[in-house]
């Protein structure tokens, strides 16, 4: 499977589903979060099914334990390859989520790319995820390497705050598509420098051949 997953992070479906086309190439996974889940609902992930592709729903659920865990059940039946949870919501509720069955994989968010923080704190979080049982962690690009040799290979790292060149926007831990997967990143998540490119097919074709290796 290939490693970008597009963001989709657009206000409405028709524009979401002209990006899947325009991108399908070069795109296998794509993220639909809480902006367009509740513009579009269920229409998008049927539009993205239909395309072929496969759904990262990041709506990072954080309550209590049953009401997450009803989440992910609900979520399992919605077909998605796999959602988001918050680590602060706790080993009960992590415990809960990764406990359906048949379930989505189940990545757990540390702290967000936009929040400066330390590698402690980001490594406290990821280990409460792995003995949990969660399937990885979304993690900036920074915390990569450090998450990989202290959890193994298999435990999933997925990294937002990737820019193709310095950028004085909201994310703060950032780095490049070549870099993030140099490091070890599974997968990365790429969202306005596709979207917001002039031709987005090209950029998402031109990120794709800079990783591919």
């Amino acid at each position: 499977m290939k490693k970008i997953i597009l963001a989709l992070d657009v206000y409405d479906l028709k524009k979401a589903e002209k990006l899947v086309k325009d991108t399908s190439g070069y795109i296998d996974i794509f993220k639909v979060g809480p902006v367009l889940f509740l513009q579009s609902g269920k229409e998008i992930i049927k539009m993205l099914k239909d395309n072929g592709k496969e759904i990262f729903l990041d709506l990072k659920f954080h309550d209590i334990p049953a009401t997450v865990k009803r989440s992910v059940e609900s979520a399992r039946e919605l077909g998605v390859y796999s959602l988001t949870v918050h680590c602060a919501g706790g080993k009960e509720m992590l415990e809960g989520a990764v406990s359906v069955e048949k379930r989505p994989k189940i990545w757990a968010v540390t702290i967000l790319t936009s929040q400066m923080t330390s590698e402690a704190e980001v490594l406290k979080m990821a280990k409460l995820a792995k003995d949990c049982a969660a399937d990885g962690v979304i993690a900036s690009p920074l915390e990569i390497a450090v998450i990989k040799k202290e959890f193994g290979k298999n435990f999933e790292v997925i990294t937002p705050g990737i820019r193709l060149l310095k950028t004085d926007d909201d994310q703060k831990r950032v780095a490049t598509p070549q870099n993030a997967v140099r490091n070890g990143a599974d997968f990365i998540v790429v969202g306005r420098p596709i979207i917001e490119a002039h031709n987005p097919k090209e950029a998402a074709m031109l990120i794709w051949e800079s990783i591919r290796e």
